[in-house]
């Protein structure tokens, strides 16, 4: 269930439970009577909606997908290190046994991520000695497998569930701007009170407010490499205009965002000795997001800096623009509910 909507459905209840407590408030008014018996009417069925498609989850597992997340990195991570002295060594039969991409690990479904991720680790376990503690030491082993293990353990799916056109969920959605309708319809008729009984009027306004909603980030990898080696490259300073984190890939290319926002962001990828790159994600809320970003070497020109520049200013001018459109749009909609709700209340007193 998204937050908003969990949110909502705490504001539902508790609403409910002063108006009934305060029963005595409005014992005269017939319209407000009949408001809270549509009220609970309407909440008790976005309550069943809700059950419904949180069934419709069932098998679904965000901790197993955190654990998926980790796991896979730190993979990526300890193979990357691992590839580089057995490459020193000229060893490439065992290292191309392993990858030092999270890709290859997360993007597969749960039970061949847990075959691959065993496998690198008994590739690296039965190469300890050849590989050396300078690139892999026996701890990180041991925290790797252990990580592996609490991913394998968990019980449920990563797999994503309920999409867009989910019908079970669809249902509950709808059937929650049902209540939200409710809600402004009480604030419209609780203005009688405004100066009549204003301790009850603003108990009541502040009873059909959202409770405060904490925000969910969405976790966003970015795997870096050398478009000429297609080798993966450490040290690339990356920074996303949706989040506050600066990063530095590590030893294995990746960047990893933990607090990142969904929708499009603007992604600004720069190391020395390599052309500044500028790319537009749209990240998806709900899942991890990977992608790929590949860096060509060269010295940056005075020109090039200042096409970057400006790019970068239109790329976040564009994004700003949207933002501005979509509250542009949620403003008209709020008032077209206010509309609507105003047009209820009509009903309500005439009936």
């Amino acid at each position: 269930m998204k937050n908003g909507l969990q949110a909502r459905m705490t504001r539902n209840a508790s609403l409910i439970t002063f108006m009934e407590d305060n029963a005595d408030k409005f014992a005269d008014n017939p319209a407000f009577q009949a408001l809270l018996v549509k009220l609970k009417a309407d909440s008790a069925k976005a309550v069943t909606a809700s059950v419904a498609a949180a069934a419709d989850n069932t098998g679904y597992s965000a901790e197993k997908m955190l654990a998926k997340k980790t796991v896979c990195a730190e993979a990526a991570e300890l193979c990357a290190s691992s590839i580089v002295k057995l490459d020193l060594l000229e060893n490439q039969i065992v290292s191309k046994s392993i990858h030092g991409t999270v890709s290859y690990y997360f993007s597969q479904a749960d039970a061949m991520c847990g075959s691959r991720l065993m496998n690198a680790y008994k590739v690296m376990h039965d190469n300890l000695a050849l590989i050396t503690d300078e690139y892999l030491t026996a701890y990180q082993l041991a925290t790797f497998l252990s990580n592996i293990t609490k991913f394998t353990g968990l019980s449920g799916s990563t797999s994503s569930v309920n999409g867009s056109a989910s019908v079970l969920t669809k249902t509950f959605e709808d059937d929650m701007k049902v209540t939200n309708a409710n809600v402004l319809t009480v604030k419209l008729l609780a203005k009688k009170y405004k100066r009549s009984d204003v301790t009850f009027y603003n108990l009541l306004i502040k009873a059909c407010k959202i409770p405060a909603i904490t925000i969910r980030h969405t976790p966003v990898i970015f795997n870096i490499t050398n478009t000429e080696t297609t080798g993966v490259v450490a040290g690339v300073e990356g920074t996303l205009s949706k989040s506050k984190e600066v990063l530095v890939s590590n030893i294995g290319g990746v960047l990893q965002y933990s607090s990142v926002l969904a929708g499009a962001a603007i992604g600004t990828f720069k190391k020395t000795g390599f052309i500044t790159k500028i790319v537009t994600v749209d990240i998806m809320q709900g899942k991890t997001n990977t992608y790929s970003v590949s860096l060509t070497p060269g010295v940056m020109t005075a020109a090039q800096e200042t096409a970057i520049k400006v790019t970068l200013t239109e790329a976040i001018a564009a994004e700003k623009a949207i933002i501005v459109a979509k509250a542009k749009a949620r403003k008209e909609a709020k008032a077209a509910a206010k509309l609507a709700a105003s047009q209820a209340v009509e009903l309500v007193v005439s009936d």
